[in-house]
């Protein structure tokens, strides 16, 4: 009798839990209620162009541009980045998603420092994934991906009880509300910004300028950030380098043509990175792709200097604003348009 009330009551949370979970949401912090939208993008078998990346592609890069440049409808373009993703999401999304979309021709994603080394977007991923990600077969059976989000017995028990009892996956923004009274003074700017991500989900596929609220956030020149190191960002994560490659060798399967760009950063944290060389490891990488196999089949972008003293083009230390993302859609315009051009006369 015990035991089948206990095993009722654990039925009955887990349906609470499901069900009620959409009204706290709103609550939590702006990559939590992104990663929970985002679960609401759907594929579609006539997508020609797959757009994966983290908050820098969000914040500048929308479908729309990207359908322009390709010359195809918006419906044509599925467009996934996640903030805080690493190479780990995007091979899962492309093992799971590329065999079900047979007009598949090119994919853009964007690698930087942030995913090639080991720091605190890279734990913040694996905390995202366990509590909104997609668990599937490729997650535990691919060896790469099974290192990356499951390395224990702890890691994979953590993410059935979330899928069973989903408040366990957004526990600290729960245990926030009590303690920290910052969080409680911000709670109705996150809804603001939860309705404004939730609009963008439904009207711009997730595209959106990262905190943005109607308005067009402006990094102020003065702004100092006494935080700013980006040493860190120079060591070399072995398991995102084999990721990356195992991801080019997935799309050089499927006969993919591949644009991997380099976002820029704000002026100041590019300056720091360039002190730190943060961005060696990834140069190494996209030089090595360059010469090998892959050549004719991937084009690098990188922007990283095109901004380095334009403040009024960031909203964030990381992320592009409205006038940002404007003057870089032009500048891509430009260097794709060139690029094909240049290719077509050697031919």
């Amino acid at each position: 009798m015990k035991t089948r009330y206990f095993i009722s009551t654990l039925i009955f949370l887990s349906l609470f839990m499901h069900l009620t979970i959409e009204w706290i949401i709103p609550f939590c912090e702006t990559t939590s209620a992104y990663w929970y939208l985002a679960k609401e993008r759907h594929y579609s078998e006539k997508t020609k162009v797959l757009v994966f990346g983290d908050s820098q592609i969000v914040s500048g890069v929308s479908p729309s541009l990207v359908a322009e440049l390709e010359g195809v409808s918006l419906e044509e373009v599925l467009y996934l980045p996640k903030p805080s993703e690493q190479p780990e999401g995007i091979l899962n999304e492309s093992l799971e998603l590329i065999p079900n979309l047979p007009n598949l021709k090119k994919i853009y994603v964007n690698l930087s420092p942030l995913n090639t080394s080991k720091n605190s977007i890279t734990d913040a991923h694996k905390q995202l994934f366990l509590a909104f990600g997609n668990f599937n077969g490729n997650t535990i059976l691919h060896p790469l991906l099974r290192r990356a989000y499951f390395s224990n017995l702890t890691d994979i028990s953590w993410k059935v009880i979330v899928e069973i009892f989903p408040y366990f996956g957004i526990s600290s923004n729960i245990n926030r509300y009590v303690y920290d009274k910052s969080t409680q003074m911000d709670l109705s700017q996150r809804k603001e910004e939860f309705l404004s991500i939730k609009q963008s989900m439904e009207k711009e596929k997730g595209s959106w300028v990262w905190k943005s609220i109607g308005n067009d956030p402006t990094l102020n020149e003065s702004e100092e950030f006494p935080n700013l190191n980006t040493a860190i960002l120079a060591g070399r994560r072995e398991l995102s380098m084999s990721i990356w490659s195992e991801c080019l060798q997935v799309w050089e399967k499927q006969n993919l043509d591949v644009v991997f760009l380099r976002i820029p950063f704000s002026p100041k944290m590019e300056k720091d990175i360039l002190q730190t060389k943060a961005d060696v490891v990834g140069e190494e990488f996209l030089k090595t792709v360059l010469v090998g196999p892959h050549r004719s089949k991937v084009v690098v972008l990188d922007f990283k200097s095109v901004f380095l003293n334009e403040y009024q083009y960031f909203a964030d230390l990381t992320h592009l604003n409205q006038k940002g993302r404007d003057a870089l859609s032009s500048i891509l315009k430009k260097k794709l348009f060139d690029y094909t051009h240049s290719s077509s006369e050697g031919m």
